[in-house]
């Protein structure tokens, strides 16, 4: 993604959109825990992660965003597995994020009622919102509801319209992208998306997308059982002693964080929110120690995704240091253990 400008008349004002900063590092946060469609791409719209009416507390968020702060993350991401804008009082927690000076993005379909959702988007994103990706996989009707399943591609344009009538009053200082999702069967329609895009001011960007539509991903049933497979067939291979400090970690582990909206952190992005794959509270866990327990899940161990890197020197001091720590609480114990009268 680049850095846009798009002139507008004099009397408007000139959005200008921004690709994120540090833009593979960020903290994902579910504020509620539902979605509004059901695609089969994914876990969400094929019930692994079944809707809920959980919605995280004003407080416990703010909680977790000092804690995310603290921990030098630079972006926020109100979204993992859910639409954002479902909640309608999504306006209240942005500002909790903009007084720590981290950016906050939000991911939508946007595919709402624009009656009964348009004002509450607004809000939200006069509120302080820096980045708003829009997923979109088709152009027609017919096409986008393949995989956006119960979507309506003419409320998502209606949407940004919308959107892009308060960015140029100047009401709006959030950097819009549409994202189209590409699949084999609909790069046909990505150019009318990008001239739609560019007419009213807004970001595009075409991304390979992944799975097939026509091949739903497993149901919470078969996927918890894959999880539970997996974990008896698997035992974590990693220790202190034979591996101080890995040569590899993956990316989903090192570099971002996946909280649902109890608070709870999940082993990562890339799998729903199985109780087996559940980390512990955020809150009530060290940055170190949340670190080393999400890289030597077996689960993690044994995953076939393609997303481990080398590691760079701020991966190799966060290792050494989780290390250090988790050492020292082991001798304490230790010694601890030996000094209790028998």
């Amino acid at each position: 993604m680049t850095y846009i400008k798009v002139p507008t008349e004099k009397s408007e004002a000139i959005p200008e959109i921004r690709s994120p900063r540090n833009g593979d590092i960020h903290v994902d946060i579910d504020i509620i825990d539902r979605c509004n469609l059901q695609c089969p791409t994914c876990w969400r719209g094929v019930a692994a992660l079944p809707n809920t009416s959980e919605l995280m507390p004003l407080a416990r968020f703010q909680e977790i965003v000092n804690k995310i702060h603290a921990e030098g993350y630079p972006n926020l991401a109100l979204i993992n597995w859910t639409e954002p804008f479902l909640c309608t009082t999504l306006h209240e927690y942005i500002p909790a994020i903009r007084e720590t000076g981290m950016d906050s993005w939000l991911s939508s379909n946007l595919s709402l009622s624009p009656k009964e959702y348009l004002q509450s988007i607004l809000r939200t994103l006069e509120a302080g919102v820096d980045i708003l990706f829009v997923s979109v996989s088709g152009f027609t009707q017919e096409i986008y509801e393949i995989n956006h399943k119960l979507g309506k591609v003419d409320w998502i344009r209606t949407n940004l319209e919308g959107i892009a009538q308060e960015m140029r009053a100047g009401r709006i200082k959030t950097s819009v992208w549409v994202r189209y999702l590409e699949f084999p069967y609909n790069s046909h329609e990505k150019q009318p998306w990008a001239e739609f895009c560019k007419s009213l001011g807004i970001g595009f960007n075409a991304v390979p997308a992944h799975g097939d539509p026509r091949i739903p991903l497993p149901s919470e049933k078969t996927f918890n059982q894959h999880v539970e497979d997996r974990l008896q067939q698997t035992e974590s291979q990693i220790t202190p002693e034979q591996n101080p400090i890995p040569q590899k970690v993956c990316s989903l582990i090192a570099d971002r964080v996946a909280i649902d909206a109890k608070g709870d952190v999940y082993l990562c992005c890339a799998y729903p929110n199985s109780e087996k794959l559940r980390i512990g509270a955020y809150v009530d866990l060290d940055e170190h120690e949340l670190l080393l327990r999400r890289h030597e899940h077996p689960f993690c161990t044994s995953c076939t995704i393609d997303a481990r890197r080398d590691l760079n020197s701020k991966d190799q001091d966060r290792f050494r240091k989780a290390r250090e720590q988790r050492l020292s609480q082991s001798e304490a114990s230790i010694s601890l253990t030996k000094r209790k009268p028998t």
